[in-house]
């Protein structure tokens, strides 16, 4: 009797003792696991924090934008520089408005073409710069303003220079065939693709 009693006392103790380091060894496992899940957490706003975003400054080309990707490997056109020039406050009064988004000239080479016009914008801005194909044969010059905005407006003088992308020669890929040339998809400012030079 005193035996069963003994042994029956021991196997309680052994349940209660094995029960105790089964807890352990979960709350072990649960610690560790939110240890390693708080540590991925933190690991993931460094990254975060690492990856700042850079913000423009001055005038620029869109280098990498899928417009002048496109207007590389589709049509054949490259856009080498931007040219721009400083605010001139001179420029003022009612008659720099016929001036607005005029194409001036348009002079070739053998291995570029240069676009020059004008644009009113306010005069603090600076220009984000590509281009496109639109229409199929119209190539399209983009400036887009950004920056301070001031209490005036100026006339600022802009060239875009293109080159020829003559890699699509050797994987006989035909370039665009250009007709014409609008400046930031305004119509009245459509001039035809050639030798220009505008003497107003």
């Amino acid at each position: 009797m005193k035996k069963s009693l003994f042994v029956n006392k021991l196997s309680k103790l052994i349940f209660v003792f094995t029960e105790l380091i089964s807890c352990d060894s979960n709350n072990y496992k649960k610690e560790s696991s939110q240890k390693s899940s708080k540590e991925i957490i933190i690991d993931s706003v460094r990254t975060i924090k690492e990856q700042k975003i850079i913000s423009p400054k001055g005038n620029q080309i869109l280098e990498n934008s899928e417009k002048l990707y496109n207007l590389k490997w589709k049509n054949g056109y490259i856009l080498e520089s931007i040219n721009i020039s400083q605010c001139d406050n001179s420029n003022t009064g009612e008659i720099i408005h016929k001036f607005d988004k005029k194409i001036d000239s348009i002079i070739f080479t053998n291995d570029s073409f240069t676009i020059s016009f004008k644009a009113i914008e306010n005069c603090c801005s600076e220009f984000l710069c590509e281009a496109e194909i639109i229409n199929n044969d119209t190539l399209n010059i983009i400036y887009n303003a950004y920056g301070s905005h001031c209490f005036c407006n100026c006339l600022f003088d802009m060239s875009f220079q293109f080159s020829y992308n003559n890699r699509l020669d050797d994987i006989e890929v035909a370039k665009t065939n250009i007709k014409s040339v609008v400046l930031n998809n305004y119509l009245s400012s459509k001039a035809k693709f050639e030798k220009l030079v505008n003497t107003n």
